[in-house]
């Protein structure tokens, strides 16, 4: 296997125009609505990435440190947003090689895309849990029930009948029966205190029932360790 860095192309089509896209990849509160997840140094994340390492071209393009960039490709009243780490997709069972940039992005473009195309009310909290599991566990919790937005070979993605976003991610692929590093985001918004208490409890709880799963629930920027029972 090759010692280079995986070549990637991960693209996303959103329901807005580029304009409206593009002021959600630059607007650093826009940004906290919809990358990543909670944590106590998001805002750190977000300023390293999109402003202390970026080269903007607007509204088509950022360039970042690695060679990697981000375009915008308009088409009327939609945008494909694209993230490129240029390279050879040929000679190498690329397939089989996890990347967590490439994976990365595929969870937060359709984060985005829910954001954008949904225009939920309020601010943003999620619940952050991982651990070692087999994707058939973490799906068994995560139900099948609810609006299916993106599948491929490491991730899940659909909007819950709760009207959460789901995000399963795995680093081994998710139809295989191997136990790996493994996460579930869960996205809301517009949710008061005791309303978000509810969803990490009731979330935090379905996680202790995958056995033995290790797991790291962050929530705005507290973060709880638990250990699910034997």
């Amino acid at each position: 296997m090759s010692e280079q860095p995986k070549p990637y192309r991960v693209e996303t089509t959103i329901g807005a125009d580029r304009e409206t896209v593009w002021r959600a990849m630059t607007d650093a509160v826009q940004l906290r609505e919809w990358f990543g997840w909670d944590h106590g140094d998001l805002d750190g994340e977000i300023q390293y990435i999109f402003v202390d390492h970026v080269k903007q071209e607007p509204p088509e393009r950022m360039l970042f440190d690695d060679g990697s960039y981000l375009e915008l490709v308009p088409d009327g009243h939609r945008t494909t947003i694209r993230a490129v780490l240029p390279g050879s997709l040929d000679g190498t069972d690329w397939d089989e090689v996890y990347d967590g940039m490439e994976e990365g992005w595929r969870s937060f473009f359709e984060q985005l895309r829910f954001l954008l195309e949904t225009r939920p009310q309020g601010r943003r909290r999620t619940v952050y849990l991982t651990g070692t599991a087999t994707a058939a566990d973490v799906l068994a919790i995560a139900g099948s029930d609810g609006e299916l937005r993106h599948t491929s070979r490491y991730q899940r993605i659909a909007v819950h009948p709760s009207g959460h976003l789901l995000v399963v991610a795995g680093q081994a692929p998710l139809a295989g029966d191997v136990e790996g590093p493994i996460s579930l985001t869960v996205t809301t918004y517009g949710l008061d205190d005791a309303a978000f208490a509810d969803v990490l409890s009731e979330w935090t709880a379905r996680w202790s029932d995958i056995p033995d799963a290790r797991s790291t629930t962050t929530a705005g920027e507290s973060t709880i360790t638990a250990t699910a029972p034997r």
